[in-house]
């Protein structure tokens, strides 16, 4: 009984750190990607300077940011720093 329980806590803990590691590798930017330190800054440059949050997912990097008292998201390009959508958060 014990041995079954120390096997179902290993199988349990590697089922985790299976399912973390596959979730961290889907939001890792692009090794030629620019810097998040670059997104931020182009976005700063052209009047985003309110950031709220930041996150990397679906392979672009979704910046939220207020701007004349409404939130928007904006998806950027990880590598050319293209902003490819922006659209009000309701």
């Amino acid at each position: 009984m014990h041995h079954l329980v120390r096997t179902l806590a290993l199988l349990s803990t590697l089922l985790f750190v299976g399912a973390a590691t596959a979730r961290e590798k889907d939001e890792i930017p692009p090794a030629n990607g620019k810097r998040l330190s670059e997104i931020v800054l182009s976005l700063e440059k052209i009047g985003h300077t309110v950031i709220t949050d930041v996150d990397f997912d679906e392979d672009v990097w979704i910046v939220r940011v207020y701007k004349a008292g409404f939130e928007f998201e904006i998806r950027v390009d990880p590598v050319s720093g293209e902003i490819l959508g922006i659209r009000p958060v309701v």
